[in-house]
């Protein structure tokens, strides 16, 4: 597992759930921006969907695999609590933005892409804040 040999598995936790609400919290700040940067928002969605979902493998002793694939690593939280299943849709929604290139001209996303990207980043995000709160009572 990435960690340092001092931290305990809470704070490791902690620090994925960290990463994945700042890369949310950074998509909703770049929507200030003149042009909107939607590939970028799109990818901070993808990134912080990929960081919540590990942050509960990690929680399930589960050593979190080093993909992009939302749709793997929700599979791979289904296996601990079924109620992942319902994140599917979302995970396919964000996959792309998190494997596809982001440089100029490579790929067509629209402003209504974008706003589907933080619902669905958002959704994750929650639900794996719900899971992980529910695990400590």
């Amino acid at each position: 597992m990435m960690e340092c040999c001092c931290m305990q598995k809470p704070d490791i936790v902690k620090e994925w759930i960290k990463y994945a609400e700042t890369d949310l919290a950074s998509a909703n700040h770049l929507l200030g921006m003149h042009p909107i940067p939607i590939e970028i928002i799109c990818y901070h969605c993808a990134q912080s969907a990929e960081k919540a979902l590990k942050a509960f493998l990690i929680a399930k002793d589960v050593e979190p695999p080093r993909t992009h694939d939302l749709r793997f690593l929700n599979r791979l939280c289904s296996r601990h609590d079924r109620d992942f299943q319902q994140l599917e849709q979302a995970c396919i929604e964000l996959t792309a933005y998190a494997t596809q290139p982001r440089y100029p001209f490579m790929i067509e996303i629209s402003s209504n892409d974008m706003k589907q990207a933080l619902l669905a980043a958002d959704k994750i995000l929650k639900f794996v804040l719900t899971k992980l709160q529910l695990e400590d009572q």
